[in-house]
């Protein structure tokens, strides 16, 4: 329809420009015409003219007259009567007079300004003035002058002559001239004749030429016509037309399918009335108005717009609008492209309902990572710490074999955990790349020496060296190349035996960059083709791994990889089954200065005096053990079971450091934080460090935005507390603290009474659904540290049902609880 109109407009407008451009072709060659004739029609009458011979004339008979003058004094020489006399003074004057008019009429003005006719007939000119006073004195001074005048009027003879002879030239050549421009006129004449001709020809030719394009044209208007029809006809889109005022000129068959209205009852008819909704009549009127008086052809948006539309039935429906304006005529016409949209509506509200849920499962799995990792974390608390604990006892070697077995076990548990949550950090993006100076040698030297142990173990050997020149110092992130090459060494190790293991480092060169590689060799069992293609993915083992009693999760290179590729690099195998294989992991080199405190030694070696610590923890089993390390190491304790406390002990002491557990009753850790933070408290700039079984990024951003300076996961470690008491830590001596007891019976007796007062209370029916999850999440972390992992796994799904706010399923589960409770084996540490 468009397409139509504006083609129509354009035929219009090829006609207009067309008979424009011979109306003013014709103005032109009229106006040069007229312009040659007046040319012609002057230079004519210029040669008809006697002008030349006038003044030839007018010359001619000076010299007669000065002849005439001349003869009459001669005579009156002869004869000096008074008759002569007087003939002598009227000679004098016809030739004064003639030559005044040669010196002064406009007629020779052009020849004047000759030299050669100017200057002879101004001197005349001044000679005969000189005369006057001779010429009109008594007859007897005249009569006595005849002579000089005679020799007078022959010198002017002379002049008039020279004068004659120039203007005689300059009329020849003013002649001359006249006649050649005349030639030339004629000449452009005939040359715009001829133009004239040729350009009525091309004119002639190109209207027979527009003629025979219009009527192709026309032919071809009349075939797209057809074509529009069939298409506007066929058109999946409603096609309506409107005039300014909103009245329907055109209405397609699938607009008449789409609003189920008959285009012979909408002809005419205000487009407002037929298809917008009611809601929106306000809109559309003011839209409506807005184009009549502002000419602002848009609607709200640009391009394509979703909108709301009605049918005959009422119904409204969402709409899809382009809309274009034309001219048809010289009327002006919007065309309105509408789309149906309610199926792709109500696919995309799936698709978002779809995504919706898929956000929400994908929370869910991130709370359950979190909380899963809190719950695993909070017993290992109680485990590891409490065999750190027994292992500083005396034991016999029986005993010591079942405690070292033990905390084997429980550090190979909090191994696969943190390998989970790794890749779970990098599947969510938020593992980040920290780089810092290191030192390559003493980082190598390290990882080495933590894993001497265990490839003695196995009967094997490890060294390692620089391939080439050694680079001591670098800028990368330490923590993730200590991972990786760990991870490596870890496979070497497992799948050794009374064999070898090299570590090689190489700088080398590919590309324009420079790399670090570095090469884990060993002698064991080696890697079929086959699983070196699929080692490096999660969850992958080698079948010969179960043979040497070593099968993990299959998470270790999976986590090297990642690590490798967020550094920057690349890591490959390539082995022989039964002769070994070689590890290679390869990172960006970028050599780095030496730190200013290279040379000192580091804190973490100096003597820390004992400090004065307030730990806030609401899980007796959890506080017991923290507060027992932090005794053995010297440092003063004060306890406090939930945040409003840590808040109120906080602002009356000043203490040299705060461990401040996360998940409390009443207030949490988050919110003690910023309550000493913002308070005026003692204690309100002191290091508080987070006590946290949730080791996820956002995790730790939650505690750092809440003012906290550092972070101890749980378990709870002797090397973790020392690394973060000599980090954040201050350097005033405090008293010691009391040596460290046995703490085994009484935590044991502690974790009884605690389990016994919440069954009791739970048999009161609390109706507080938040205080029954707290008080469940307690136990249940107690209750994992002390073996009785039935009782743990119901107290975690009556946390679950309770936070839910499921009261039907938290009573269920609380019955549950107390009947597993009864059963449960005694508490046992170690």
């Amino acid at each position: 329809m468009i397409q139509l109109i504006q083609a129509r407009a354009a035929k219009l407008k090829a006609w207009t420009r067309t008979w424009v451009f011979l109306i003013v072709l014709g103005g032109l060659c009229s106006a040069a015409i007229a312009y040659l004739v007046a040319e012609t029609v002057r230079e004519l009458r210029y040669l008809h003219s006697a002008r030349s011979d006038n003044v030839h004339w007018v010359m001619s008979q000076a010299e007669v007259e000065n002849l005439d003058f001349r003869n009459a004094v001669d005579l009156a020489r002869i004869e000096p009567s008074s008759a002569r006399l007087t003939q002598v003074v009227v000679r004098f004057d016809v030739f004064y007079s003639r030559m005044v008019t040669l010196g002064t009429a406009s007629l020779y003005g052009d020849l004047r300004s000759i030299d050669g006719f100017g200057g002879p007939v101004a001197e005349i000119r001044a000679r005969l003035d000189q005369l006057i006073p001779l010429i009109d004195g008594d007859r007897a001074a005249l009569r006595a002058g005849l002579a000089d005048l005679s020799r007078e009027a022959g010198e002017m003879r002379l002049l008039l002559r020279q004068a004659t002879t120039a203007g005689l030239h300059f009329f020849a050549e003013r002649s001359d001239q006249s006649r050649e421009s005349f030639a030339l006129t004629l000449m452009q004449l005939a040359l715009f004749s001829v133009a004239l001709l040729l350009a009525l020809a091309f004119l002639l030719q190109r209207t027979l030429r527009i003629g025979a394009q219009s009527q192709l044209r026309g032919q071809e208007l009349a075939q797209a016509y057809a074509r529009l029809n069939v298409i506007l006809e066929t058109s999946l889109d409603a096609v309506v037309v409107c005039d300014l005022d909103g009245r329907i000129l055109n209405f397609n068959s699938a607009a008449e399918r789409i609003f189920d209205h008959a285009v012979a009852d909408v002809l005419g008819k205000e487009i407002a009335e037929i298809l917008v909704p009611d809601h929106l009549r306000a809109a559309h009127d003011a839209g409506m108005t807005r184009m009549r008086e502002r000419g602002e052809h848009r609607v709200s948006g640009a391009g394509r717009v979703r909108l709301e539309a009605k049918r005959r039935n009422g119904e409204v429906f969402p709409v899809e609008m382009a809309l274009e304006t034309a001219q048809a005529g010289e009327d002006q016409v919007f065309v309105a492209f509408l789309r149906d949209i309610s199926t792709r509506v109500a696919r995309e509200n799936e698709l978002v309902e779809a995504r919706d849920k898929a956000l929400a499962g994908e929370k869910a799995k991130s709370d359950f990572l979190a909380m899963m990792t809190h719950e695993i974390r909070t017993p290992l608390n109680g485990l590891l710490g409490n065999l750190a604990l027994i292992g500083k006892t005396t034991l016999t070697p029986v005993q010591e074999r079942y405690v070292r077995n033990m905390d084997i076990s429980g550090k190979l548990l909090m191994h696969h955990v943190d390998a989970v949550l790794d890749v779970a950090r990098f599947e969510t993006g938020a593992s980040m790349v920290r780089e810092e100076v290191v030192h390559l040698g003493n980082l190598v030297r390290d990882i080495v020496h933590s894993q001497s142990s265990a490839a003695e173990a196995n009967g094997n050997l490890m060294q390692w060296d620089w391939v080439g020149e050694a680079i001591e110092w670098v800028r990368l992130d330490g923590s993730r190349l200590q991972q990786v090459l760990v991870n490596l060494l870890g496979n070497a190790i497992k799948f050794t035996r009374d064999g070898h293991i090299q570590i090689e480092i190489e700088q080398t060169r590919e590309s324009e960059t420079d790399w670090l590689e570095f090469r884990v060799i060993d002698s064991g069992i080696g890697i079929s083709d086959d699983d070196q293609l699929r080692i490096f993915g999660d969850f992958q083992t080698v079948d010969d791994a179960a043979t040497l009693g070593s099968a993990g999760t299959g998470l270790g290179l999976g986590i090297a990889r990642r690590f490798a590729e967020a550094m920057g690099g690349s890591i490959g195998v390539e082995s022989e089954p039964g002769e070994g294989s070689v590890f290679w992991v390869k990172v960006p080199l970028v050599p780095a200065d030496p730190p200013q405190s290279a040379d000192q030694p580091p804190r973490a070696a100096q003597e820390l005096p004992g400090q004065d610590v307030l730990l806030v923890e609401d899980n007796e089993i959890n506080l017991e053990l923290a507060r027992a390390l932090l005794v053995s190491l010297g440092h003063r304790v004060t306890e406090a079971r939930d945040g409003e406390d840590a808040v109120a002990i906080a602002s009356t002491h000043r203490f040299d450091l705060i461990l401040m557990d996360i998940r409390m009753p009443r207030l949490d850790g988050l919110g003690a934080t910023v309550a000493i933070r913002s308070g005026q408290g003692a204690s309100r700039d002191v290091p508080i460090i987070a006590l946290s079984a949730n080791v996820l990024p956002e995790a730790r951003v939650r505690f750092t935005e809440a003012g906290m300076s550092g972070f101890l996961p749980k378990p709870l470690t002797e090397a973790d507390l020392r690394q973060a008491l000599h980090r954040f830590a201050a350097a005033t001596p405090h008293a010691q603290g009391a040596p460290a007891s046995d703490p085994k019976a009484q935590l044991v007796a502690r974790y009884a009474s605690e389990t016994g007062e919440f069954f009791d209370w739970l048999a009161t029916g609390p109706e507080d659904m938040a205080e029954i999850a707290n008080r469940a999440h307690q136990i249940a972390g107690s209750a994992a540290a002390f073996g009785q992992m039935d009782l743990r796994g119901v107290l975690a799904r009556l946390e679950i049902h309770a936070n839910a706010g499921d009261r039907a399923a938290t009573v269920a589960a609380m019955a549950e609880a107390r009947a597993v409770w009864k059963v449960a084996p005694d508490p046992v540490l170690g």
